[in-house]
């Protein structure tokens, strides 16, 4: 029998915060759902946890990445959605329930973004708001909506978004299926980062629409968040900067490149002018983008040739 919703785990030495996310999951949520974790070669005791709540856990011997470990997730599971789940992420009673129960009303919806509240440590109380779903800039960076706003000024109304962030997105099915490309719905060319920038891109530009829903709440250790790139290491800073441009090599309507080609202009000058002031181990981004653009043309095209958009829908998310 197919379950209502399957929720996908992607562990990578997450011992530390995996018990109480996995906790939060498998408390009242009111749906039937089931849970994969897929671990990606974790040297801590992220497996010996997980299987210790009694959760099926598949183990890849090398680190695939999150791209290509969510879509093992996916090709294991049977159900009528899925939630990608971080591991450092809280979820308050009853999020499953409240999210299905959106997606179940409105069948235009593909995915659907929850309130995150953002904490530096799971059991903290959150002073600030995290995420309420993602948009993007004329410039083409992405950006999360009211993220560090006070608690206090959380919108309270249901709202559409370009798509949820992917640290507890809930996705249709039927809209995954929809976008993939040759059987693939994460990017693994991105391996992490920005993958579900892609995804929720590659939606829009298929009509699917999506919606943030203030009922279902989480709570999320932001690990890479403007303002803080030395928290992170070099490889993802390089991941952020070369999945800027394959986002825009596959999904760009051009009418909407050209109109906003001056804001995007002026950011990637900054964005150059910095690496080779203060990051110059980011340059291989470049490299990278050349070596990747006949792999990113063919999915573009494949894109392209499915849009059932004009680019002035999806303007009000830029």
């Amino acid at each position: 029998m197919t379950i209502k919703i399957s929720v996908h785990l992607v562990t990578y030495n997450s011992a530390d915060p995996i018990e109480m996310c996995l906790d939060s999951l498998l408390g009242q949520q009111g749906v039937d759902f089931g849970v994969l974790v897929v671990d990606n070669a974790s040297t801590d005791d992220t497996v010996a946890r997980v299987q210790k709540k009694g959760v099926e856990v598949v183990v890849n011997s090398e680190n695939w990445g999150y791209s290509a470990a969510h879509n093992l997730a996916i090709s294991r599971t049977q159900s009528d959605y899925v939630l990608t789940l971080n591991p450092d992420v809280w979820l308050a009673p009853g999020y499953l329930a409240t999210m299905v129960g959106t997606l179940d009303e409105n069948p235009k919806l593909g995915s659907a973004a929850g309130l995150l509240l953002r904490v530096e440590k799971l059991g903290e109380t959150p002073q600030w708001i995290d995420s309420t779903g993602l948009l993007m800039s004329r410039s083409r960076r992405q950006l999360l909506r009211n993220s560090g706003d006070p608690v206090a000024k959380t919108p309270l109304q249901s709202d559409a978004v370009f798509g949820p962030d992917g640290a507890a997105a809930i996705y249709r099915r039927a809209m995954l299926e929809d976008i993939a490309i040759n059987g693939e719905i994460f990017d693994e060319d991105f391996f992490m980062h920005k993958e579900d920038v892609d995804v929720c891109w590659r939606a829009q530009l298929r009509g699917w629409q999506s919606l943030y829903v203030p009922e279902a709440v989480g709570h999320h250790i932001r690990g890479f968040r403007p303002g803080q790139r030395e928290r992170v290491s070099a490889d993802m800073r390089f991941l952020g900067v070369r999945n800027r441009y394959l986002l825009m090599l596959k999904n760009e309507i051009m009418p909407h490149f050209w109109r906003d080609a001056p804001a995007i202009l002026w950011y990637d000058l900054k964005i150059w002018g910095f690496i080779l002031l203060k990051e110059r181990s980011s340059l291989r981004a470049f490299r990278s983008v050349w070596q990747l653009r006949k792999r990113m043309m063919a999915k573009r095209r494949v894109i392209q040739a499915g849009r059932k958009v004009e680019w002035r829908d999806l303007r009000k998310f830029f």
